[in-house]
């Protein structure tokens, strides 16, 4: 039987939540997405050149979906914070 530690588990959600709700995340996502897109120079093994095309406008539109997440989150107006949140956060202080 496997022995779950959960606080740790529970800090391990807290953590990641709080780094996606940063821009600088979403920024970095992007960069991932346009590092991933298919390039001519590369070995592209049988994949052919319609399938290079479409995977590389979907690495792009990620991209530029996970970069536009990052402005709304740069924005003048953040996303409201739950009474639940608030209510977590006053306890662990």
């Amino acid at each position: 039987m496997i022995s779950i530690d959960l606080d740790h588990f529970r800090g391990r959600i807290l953590q990641d939540a709080l780094t996606e709700a940063t821009a600088q995340y979403w920024v970095h996502r992007a960069h991932q997405f346009q590092q991933a897109a298919p390039r001519l120079e590369e070995y592209r093994g049988q994949a052919t050149r319609e399938q290079l095309r479409e995977r590389w406008y979907e690495c792009v539109a990620t991209s530029q979906a996970c970069l536009r997440h990052a402005d709304l989150l740069r924005g003048d107006y953040p996303e409201p914070i739950s009474d639940e949140v608030w209510d977590v956060l006053g306890e662990v202080a």
